[in-house]
C-alpha cells in the first residue's frame, strides 16, 4: 500500500513537472518521458542515452536497452508518439556483419500518444506496468541466472546457450535447430560444419552461427 502511494506521489510530481504544449518537439518530450521511467521504475543502473533515445545498461557482457521509437507519422503541436522496445544484445560485435549479437528482443506493438497531460500520464502508466511485467524479471534474470533464462525459453541466439549454458542445453538447442532445417538447408549446415572442421578460423557466413559453435563447442573455444 505504502508502495503505490509514493508511486503515485511520485507520478504526481512528474506530472507537476510536465510543461509541453504544442510547440514542443517530440526530442523534448522523449527525453523527459525517459527521466520519468527512470525515477518510477527499479532500473538501477541505467543510464539515459540520448541519441538512441534509450535507457541503457552494459555489465561486463551484455547490453540491455529500454527505447523508444518515435512515430514517423508524428505531427508537431497535434501528436507524439512513441512505441516502446526492449532489446539485450553482447557487447562484442560480430566480425562478419558488424553489430552486436541480439539476443533478445520485443516491442509492444502500441503507439503511446505523450502530447497532453492526460494523454501523457496514461501512457507513462501503461509503459510502467508493461516494462515491470515483461522486462525488469528478465533483466534481474540475465544478470543473476542466465542458465535460468534458458530454460524458460526467452532467449534463442545460439551465442547465448554458448556462452551462458551447459553442455547439454547447448545440445539440446543444436538438436532443435538442425531438425527445423530443410533437406537443402541441412546440406548447407553440413558443409559449413566440415569446412570449420578443416578450419575454424574460417570467415563466418550469414546462417552459419550454429555450424560453426557446433565445431568450436568440441574444441572448447571461447566466442
Amino acid at each position: 500500500m505504502n508502495n503505490n502511494s509514493s508511486q503515485n506521489t511520485s507520478v504526481d510530481s512528474i506530472l507537476g513537472q510536465y510543461a509541453f504544449n504544442e510547440h514542443s518537439s517530440s526530442t523534448e518530450l522523449i527525453e523527459f518521458t525517459l527521466k520519468s521511467l527512470q525515477s518510477l521504475l527499479p532500473l538501477a543502473g541505467f543510464k539515459i542515452v540520448k541519441s538512441r533515445k534509450a535507457l541503457e545498461m552494459k555489465t561486463k557482457e551484455l547490453l540491455i536497452s529500454i527505447y523508444l521509437q518515435a512515430n514517423r507519422h508524428n505531427t508537431a503541436g497535434t501528436s507524439i508518439e512513441v512505441m516502446l522496445h526492449c532489446k539485450v544484445t553482447h557487447i562484442k560485435h560480430k566480425s562478419y556483419t558488424g553489430l552486436p549479437e541480439s539476443y533478445y528482443e520485443h516491442s509492444e506493438i502500441k503507439w503511446y500518444e505523450l502530447l497532453g497531460k492526460e494523454a501523457f500520464e496514461g501512457s507513462l502508466l501503461s509503459m510502467m506496468e508493461y516494462i515491470t511485467q515483461h522486462e525488469i524479471l528478465l533483466i534481474e534474470q540475465l544478470i543473476s541466472d542466465p542458465q535460468g533464462v534458458i530454460e524458460a525459453n526467452r532467449i534463442f541466439s545460439p551465442y547465448f546457450y554458448y556462452r551462458y549454458g551447459t553442455d547439454a542445453q547447448f545440445e539440446q538447442a543444436s538438436q532443435r535447430y538442425v531438425v527445423s532445417l530443410s533437406e537443402a538447408q541441412k546440406q548447407q549446415y553440413d558443409e559449413a560444419v566440415i569446412k570449420f572442421q578443416e578450419d575454424v578460423n574460417s570467415p563466418i557466413k550469414r546462417g552459419e552461427d550454429w555450424a560453426y559453435l557446433t565445431v568450436a563447442k568440441k574444441e572448447g573455444r571461447e566466442v
